[in-house]
Formats: structure tokens, sequence, C-alpha cells
């Protein structure tokens, strides 16, 4: 069987032509954030359901990368027999649009992905499947369905995927590995957190569970098979939260001479171990979810986190004092803040001498209990989901204007992006 596994172009993001979300647009005069800051990544998804369903002839398609004059012979060019679409959530819209293009083919379309697998009614009324959720055993089960002329319109996995028992993905589906500069690796699943804003506890769980050691140094090696000193991007939600497992894996990173990074949370600064195994295996840049420096913010998002604000600043110190640049992740439009919060991030940013940082609207994504709470109160403001870039506004905020709250963003960026600002905050040798 022919299949198209297929990434929807996102909203506002076109790398291939290197145009870049809208809040950075207003910066071309000023911005430092070049080429080499913007991320390319395969979408690991799609790379993964294909490995658990072998024996079938795939089409690996991102259409992120592909120029528009080829997007529609490469999209439409073959007779496929299943199109199969991943998409988040500003990729919907889009995905959509493919989705109803490829029925009009008489191709019959499934769809997956975090858009899809929260708001699976609406994803029906373009394809004719959606998978929620995990779907290594799901998708295998609905191409033997649709094998059989037996296709139904949901599938779930019947119970949590056994991580130690999936293949490797299928990176050698890339057509073109040298256009990206990260190759994305998935170690484990679940994050014991609860930040009301993340989509994950509803669609992975809460526990955390993880492949094998061996499992995850083979995917690398696969890796370096088809790209030359590859990056390697743990996009796992919270990788180093089991100190036992992480420290195994750090160890057998080492010998594979790679430069890496994951997202983590501000506990790692608590094992002395793990950081100087961290600083020793070419860990490049450690993620971490900060959200706000506000105690009164994070008493409401999560209370672990809320806990251990006060000591965010010398957390950061031990951590980049070992020798690992941190990535603060904040996020804006929070109801209990107003317009002081953003000279509260540049404050909080500068004091602690951040190796780097990006910043992101609130944004009530579908699945998430932010959404369920927002939609609850009727302040939902836009159910336009190519507005779901991280970057607008799409709800009624309580102490500030939408509008403010993205101007205030966007003078975030405007401020780290002048170079006085960055010599500032480099972390002391």
């Amino acid at each position: 069987m022919k299949i198209a596994l297929v990434s929807p172009r996102g909203q506002e993001r076109n790398q291939q032509d290197n145009l870049i979300l809208e809040v950075y647009r207003a910066l071309k005069d000023n911005l430092i954030f070049m080429v080499d800051d913007t991320e390319f990544i395969p979408n690991l998804g799609l790379l993964s359901i294909a490995a658990c369903a072998p024996g079938h002839d795939y089409r690996f398609i991102e259409e992120d990368y592909l120029p528009l004059e080829q997007t529609e012979k490469v999209l439409f060019g073959e007779n496929f027999d299943l199109a199969a679409i991943s998409a988040t959530n500003y990729q919907a819209v889009r995905g959509y649009q493919i989705a109803d293009r490829y029925r009009e083919l008489g191709i019959p379309v499934v769809m997956g992905g975090l858009h899809p697998s929260a708001l699976p009614q609406e994803a029906l009324s373009h394809c004719d499947a959606v998978v929620v959720g995990e779907g290594e055993e799901s998708f295998p089960r609905l191409l033997e369905d649709f094998a059989r002329g037996e296709l139904k319109p949901l599938y779930r996995a019947a119970q949590r995927v056994d991580l130690t028992q999936v293949p490797a993905p299928r990176y050698d589906l890339i057509p073109n590995p040298e256009r990206y500069n990260k190759f994305p690796v998935v170690a484990s699943r679940g994050c014991p957190h609860n930040c009301e804003f993340c989509i994950f506890p509803s669609l992975w769980g809460r526990e955390f569970k993880h492949k094998t050691v061996e499992q995850v140094v083979e995917e690398i090696r696969l890796i370096k098979q088809i790209a030359t000193n590859p990056h390697i991007a743990f996009v796992d939600e919270n990788l180093l939260v089991d100190k036992n497992f992480a420290k195994q894996l750090v160890k057998a990173l080492i010998p594979l001479e790679i430069a890496w990074e994951c997202f983590c949370d501000i506990g790692v600064a608590d094992d002395d171990e793990l950081l100087k195994l961290l600083a020793g295996s070419g860990c490049e840049e450690l993620l971490i979810g900060l959200e706000s420096p506000m105690a009164s913010t994070l008493s409401a998002v999560d209370p672990w986190k809320a806990a251990r604000v006060e000591q965010y600043p010398e957390r950061i110190k031990k951590i980049q004092s070992s020798g690992l640049p941190v990535t603060g992740l904040f996020i804006v439009g929070f109801d209990q803040e107003g317009p002081e919060i953003f000279r509260e991030l540049r404050n909080f940013i500068l004091k602690t001498r951040l190796a780097d940082m990006d910043f992101a609207v609130l944004t009530p994504m579908p699945g998430s209990r932010l959404y369920d709470r927002l939609a609850a109160e009727n302040r939902i403001t836009s159910r336009d989901w190519s507005r779901y870039t991280w970057q607008h506004v799409n709800f009624k905020p309580l102490k500030m204007k939408g509008e403010e709250i993205e101007k205030g963003l966007l003078w975030l960026f405007k401020e780290f992006s002048r170079p006085e600002l960055w010599e500032k905050r480099e972390p002391a040798s």
C-alpha cells in the first residue's frame, strides 16, 4: 500500500523560504535572531508510526520544507492509497485543506496529532478516521481494518503504549536530511507536573515511562547514518525527571560524541551528580519551563513550580555554573498578571543571566485544562486554529487587553534583540 505521511505547513511558518512568525517580522531592522537560530526539525510522530506498521510504501512529506512551486506536485502528484496527516493546532486549518483535496481525488484520509486528538469530531468532518493519542498500537490496527474495507472513524490505544517494545522511527524515510539542523528523539513520555496550559497530561497521562537506554542509543546511531554530526533534540516533555534513568541515559550518550538538548524542569539543579554528567555529555542546552517569576501566577499554574520560584535564581546559577546553558521558557497573559509583568520578566532575565530565553502568549490549546476552563467561562474569543501559534491572544484576559499582551511580547523580543542586553545576561564564566 502506498501511503502519504503528511505534515502540513504551519500558519505563519514557511521555513523553506525563511519566513518568520508575525511577531518577529516587526524586528527585521534590528533582529539578531538569524537563520542559525531557526529550528529545522522533522516530524517524529509520522516517522514513528511508519516504523510500527512495516511493509508499506511510505512517502514522508513535510510541507514546511517544500518550495511553494513544488507543493502541488509533491502532495497530490502520486496516486496514494491512503493519506495520513499529522497536525498540531496551528497546522489544523491547512491540514484540513489538504485532507479535503485528497478526498476530492478519491484518496481516503486519516488524521492524528495534537489537534485531531483533542477535537476528533471536528477532524472527522475532513477525514475518514482519526487516531487519538498514542498511535504506535492503533495505527497498525487502522491499516489492517482499512485493508479489509472496515475502517472505523476513531482509533485509540487499547492501553498505554509500552515504549520498550516500540521500534526505532523510520529516519530513513527523510528525503533530504541535510535540510534539517536538528533531529528529534523521544526517550520518554509523561510528566508528573500538571500545568494548566499543557495538553500532554490528557494526551499521554502524567505517569513517566521510558524506552531502554539501548533503544535510544540505537536511534541516535540511525540518525548518524543519514546526517553528519547531527544535533539531537530530545523532545520529551521532561526528560530528566527520573534521575536514575537520566543518569543511565546521559552516561550512554557520552561515547556517542553528539551535541544535544532537552526539556527538563528546574529540579535538575538538585542533583550534583547528574549536573556533572550532563556537562560532560555534549549537552548544549537545557530548556526549562519557568513560565513566570511570580509566585502568585505559578500557584494557579503548577504548585510544584510555585514552591520553587523563590529559588529560581540560585538554581539557574548552579546549573549554568556547571557549564550547562539554560534557556528559560516564559509565558505572558496569565490571569494573575498585569502590564508590569513584561518589565518584571526583563529584570528577572538580566538578574539570573539566563543564557537564552523564549517568550509565548498563553494559549488555550484544546485538550488542556486551560481550554476547558476558559471555554466554561465563555472567554475563548477565537477558534481560528491558525492563530494558535503561541503568539496571538485568543481569549479575554483579566488584567490586560489582548493588544497589550501581544505588544508586550513584541517588546520583550525587541529588548533581547539588543546586543547590549545580550552582553548583560551572559552567564559569568
